[in-house]
Formats: structure tokens, sequence, C-alpha cells
């Protein structure tokens, strides 16, 4: 698994699979040696062009505090509740933070029934 941010994720999307393969490979045969195989699929998200998400996540700037997480996922008159990974102080900004909001804002949903 790799992550490419700002403006090389952005020039990543416009390349092919068997692009992106070889310029990992190098870094890769860098690390392990030349005799590794290449990897027999690939799986990517091209983040920056997904309508559901043009490349957004939550971070952290400067003056942010970890209670800030905490606030966001303050629940309303126990009838609102708010999940995401910008409500999980311990993995903000992932996709396993997001999740486990979710089933922490069930949790709380199921104790009121």
């Amino acid at each position: 698994m790799t992550f490419a941010y700002a403006d090389y994720a952005r020039q990543t999307e416009t390349m092919t699979d068997v692009q992106i393969i070889d310029e990992i490979m190098i870094h890769l045969k860098d690390i392990y040696g030349n005799s590794i195989p290449n990897p027999t699929s690939l799986l990517r998200t091209k983040w920056q062009n997904n309508e559901n998400s043009f490349g957004a996540y939550s971070y952290t700037a400067v003056g942010t505090e970890m209670k800030h997480f905490d606030d966001l996922a303050e629940e309303i008159n126990d009838k609102v509740f708010f999940a995401g990974e910008h409500t999980e102080a311990d993995y903000f900004s992932t996709v396993h933070g997001a999740y486990l909001s979710g089933i922490r804002e069930a949790d709380k949903i199921i104790d009121l029934i």
C-alpha cells in the first residue's frame, strides 16, 4: 500500500496502471533488490476525481486540539448523531476512523432503544 498526495497525487491520476506499477517498482527494487516480482494486480482510488470526495479529508490544522474531534462527535439531544473520520480522535483522516465512528454512533443509538 502506498499514498500519493498534493501535486503528485493529481499527477498519478493521469497515469496508467502500468506507469504507476513501474514507478512503484523502482522504489521497491531499491529496497528489496531486482529479483522481486511485479504485482499481479493494482487497486487504486483516483480519489481526486471521485465525485463523492474530490480528494477531501479532514486534517489537523495549526491549533487543532484532540478535544475538537470529540466536539464534532457530540450528539444533539440524543436525536442527531455525527460519525465520520473527522470525529475519531484516535484515527482521524482515515477510512477505519470513519468506520469506527459509525460503530460508535450506532452503539449510542442502540443504547437508547
